[in-house]
């Protein structure tokens, strides 16, 4: 099956550590805190041997940069994206199946766009269909300081940005990721439905856990994660993003820890605070990681 091997003692070493920016690439769809798809050369590099033919879960999708990056470079047919938010999902969904509707859609929300226009907007749903869709990605490009946030009831309540026209957005961009993903599955599903995954490489990205400032709604406690961890890794290959050191949140052993220096601000912490680790638990393609 191809089950990952278990690292050295040494694994719980910074093995390497890397700088990464803003990462406004070709991957990169919406702003959204956690955003990785600047993280692009630490995934070349940290990827499994033979991840290729593999199935390849984003459980945590949140911006969706991995498994659109996962979908440019593999193609999209082993790929699933999964998020718990709905808004996300059918945000993702229209991407994927009609990126020229929502396009117009977005068109007409920037024709009318002001600070009252935004509240009005967001006052509305934006879980399901096409119209729900335009109104989240319009939220989106315009929440201030890129805060996509919701609250408890999973309402979009981040402010409107100060003093800055509504963005023209990259309708390349958009087509071009739509037709790289046609094949991507699209789940809404709690992460704890892949706890009986096996033989695939799963992508753990959770929300900021003991993140102070509540940008995420559903934010999974440290001992659920762990829990959901324990129970997949010694059935798949597992990638972790994760903002916590890994001994509070009580990562196993059997995971090498990289370390990642941000060159922008995590929103809730200094900027000279920002950083995250990554984590796996097999050995990388890439051996010169080492």
């Amino acid at each position: 099956m191809g089950t990952p091997s278990t690292p050295p003692a040494a694994a719980r070493q910074a093995l390497a550590q890397y700088t990464v920016g803003s990462g406004r690439n070709q991957y990169h769809l919406i702003p959204y805190i956690g955003n990785k798809s600047g993280f692009v050369d630490i995934f070349r590099r940290l990827m499994p041997p033979g991840v290729g033919n593999k199935r390849i879960v984003d459980v945590f999708g949140g911006s969706g940069a991995f498994a659109i990056y996962c979908c440019f470079e593999f193609g999209s047919d082993r790929i699933t994206y999964n998020d718990n938010n709905p808004v996300i999902t059918n945000f993702m969904t229209h991407v994927r199946d009609d990126p020229d509707g929502l396009i117009r859609e977005y068109k007409t929300h920037r024709r009318m766009s002001s600070p009252e226009y935004f509240l009005k907007v967001r006052s509305q749903t934006i879980e399901k269909g096409l119209k729900d869709a335009g109104r989240f990605l319009y939220l989106a490009k315009n929440a201030f300081s890129g805060k996509i946030r919701f609250n408890g009831s999973n309402k979009f309540n981040a402010p409107m940005r100060k003093g800055a026209p509504c963005p023209v957005i990259n309708e390349d961009k958009i087509r071009k990721i739509s037709a790289n993903i046609q094949n991507m599955q699209i789940l809404n599903e709690p992460f704890e439905y892949f706890e009986g995954a096996g033989d695939a490489f799963l992508y753990l990205d959770p929300p900021y856990m003991n993140n102070p400032n509540a940008h995420y709604n559903g934010v999974p406690s440290t001992a659920d994660f762990i829990g959901f961890v324990k129970k997949i890794t010694p059935k798949n290959f597992v990638m972790i993003s994760e903002q916590n050191d890994p001994d509070e949140i009580g990562l196993p052993p059997a995971y090498r820890v990289y370390r990642v220096m941000l060159r922008r601000s995590l929103q809730y912490i200094t900027q000279r605070d920002s950083r995250e680790i990554v984590a796996i638990n097999y050995d990388p393609a890439d051996t010169t990681t080492e």
